[in-house]
């Protein structure tokens, strides 16, 4: 651990150097008192900004996947053994602003969740994070550096032309298998980043923690298989990009889709594992 004065703790010593020499020079010894006093709160709370931090553990760090240009949150549960309350607690990682401060007290450990900046597809490592605080008064400024052993999944950023490739095969109507359309309602499920503000179950979401999507049926249509070879004229990232951006309206859309990348091949599905899988496939290519 470290420990040094912020600013307004240089300006708090400055502020005292004037005061004792002001007190030396009219020999008062209510100035001297005053200046003595303000000296030992000064380091009384250097002590406590010590502790403070000191006993603190993470018990652990996880991160949903996130797109390639968007912020990832690393959650954190913080948590300590002693019986005094940890307050104004912050994370940041490297230059960054810090988390907003947080009190942890021993008996209800507290979730910090960090953003750190995913400009890239692929496997993003937890950076170096730096736990800090202030308390009790500002004056000095005590932290800590971590180095969690976590990750996040960064998926290639949807780009490209919005027209989906055309299917191939053509719908059996015999098929008992059924997608997600306009016709018969058959209840809701999670909301996935894409999805119309107008399926949204309002009244449902409002009696759960999450967004609730209305699901509908219809019979399902053609298969429609996403080729990573059809995208030639293309380099590499960019097409990966259209193939990500096709996975999201295909999915979106309802439509059962399947993926061939390389020597990766996803047979025709459809739902949430199924996209997860396929966009993870395009994060590692």
């Amino acid at each position: 651990m470290y420990i040094l004065p912020t600013g307004s703790g240089n300006l708090f010593a400055l502020l005292l150097i004037v005061m004792l020499l002001g007190a030396t020079n009219y020999s008062n010894s209510l100035a001297f008192a005053l200046t003595f006093w303000l000296a030992s709160v000064a380091l009384v709370s250097m002590h406590h900004a010590h502790r403070n931090l000191l006993g603190l553990t993470i018990r652990a760090v996880d991160a949903e996947p996130v797109f390639a240009g968007e912020m990832a949150r690393f959650r954190m549960t913080l948590a300590h053994a002693a019986t005094r309350q940890r307050r104004a607690v912050r994370i940041g990682a490297g230059k960054s602003r810090p988390t907003d401060g947080v009190d942890i007290s021993a008996e209800l450990p507290v979730e910090i969740a960090v953003p750190v900046a995913a400009p890239v597809r692929g496997v993003l490592p937890c950076p170096r994070l730096k736990i800090q605080s202030i308390y009790p008064i500002g004056l000095f400024r005590s932290w800590s550096w971590l180095t969690p052993s976590a990750e996040v999944l960064v998926y290639p950023r949807p780009a490209g032309r919005d027209r989906l490739p055309k299917p191939s095969g053509s719908a059996d109507p015999n098929d008992p298998l059924r997608r997600r359309g306009r016709e018969d309602f058959i209840g809701q499920r999670r909301y996935i980043r894409g999805d119309s503000t107008r399926d949204i179950d309002w009244k449902a979401s409002a009696r759960s923690d999450e967004l609730l999507v209305r699901e509908y049926e219809q019979p399902r249509a053609s298969q429609l298989w996403l080729d990573y070879e059809r995208l030639g004229a293309l380099d590499h990232e960019a097409r990966l990009a259209q193939l990500a951006l096709w996975v999201t309206r295909a999915e979106r859309l309802g439509r059962v889709y399947g993926l061939l990348l390389g020597e990766t091949r996803l047979p025709p599905a459809t739902g949430p594992a199924h996209y997860r899988a396929c966009l993870r496939a395009l994060a590692l290519a």
